[in-house]
C-alpha cells in the first residue's frame, strides 16, 4: 500500500474515532452512561489504526492499553467514582493514540474536568457530590492531541 493511500486511510479512521467519540459524549451527557456497542466500534477502529501508525511500535502500544486497564482499576478501587466505560474508552484511545499521547490526553481531559467543577460548585449548580460526565472532555482531549 503506497503511503499517501495509508495517510487516507490513518486520517480517516482517526476522524471516524473522533465523531464516534463525540456521539458518546452526547450519550454521556444525556444518560450517563455508554453503549457496549459503541465501545466495540471504538475498539475496532482503534486496532485498525495501529499498522497504520507511522510511529508504531508495540510497546508505545502495549503503554497506551496499560494507562486503561490502570484507569479501570481506578474505576474499581473507588466502586465507580470513574466510570468504568471511561476507562474502557481510554484504553481504546491508548491503543490508536500509544502511551505518551494517551497520557497528554488523560491529563488534557482531567484538567477540562477540574476546571468544570470549579465552575459548577461556584455557580453552585452542584455540590461534591455532583458527577460530571467525562466523555465529553476525553473528546475535547482528542481533538486537542490530534491537531497538535
Amino acid at each position: 500500500m503506497s503511503i499517501e493511500i495509508q495517510l487516507i486511510f490513518y486520517k480517516g479512521l482517526m476522524a471516524a474515532i473522533g465523531l464516534l467519540l463525540f456521539a458518546a459524549g452526547i450519550v454521556d451527557i444525556r444518560k450517563r452512561q455508554i453503549s457496549r456497542k459503541q465501545i466495540l466500534i471504538l475498539f475496532v477502529l482503534c486496532c485498525a489504526v495501529i499498522p497504520l501508525k507511522e510511529d508504531f511500535g508495540i510497546l508505545d502500544t502495549v503503554g497506551g492499553l496499560t494507562i486503561g486497564l490502570c484507569a479501570i482499576g481506578v474505576s474499581i478501587a473507588t466502586r465507580e467514582q470513574i466510570g468504568k466505560g471511561d476507562g474502557i474508552v481510554i484504553a481504546a484511545m491508548g491503543i490508536a493514540l500509544g502511551a505518551r499521547k494517551c497520557l497528554w490526553l488523560v491529563f488534557t481531559a482531567s484538567f477540562m474536568m477540574c476546571v468544570a467543577a470549579i465552575v459548577v460548585l461556584v455557580l453552585k449548580r452542584g455540590g461534591r457530590q455532583t458527577k460530571l460526565p467525562f466523555l465529553p472532555a476525553l473528546f475535547a482531549g482528542y481533538l486537542l492531541c490530534v491537531i497538535r
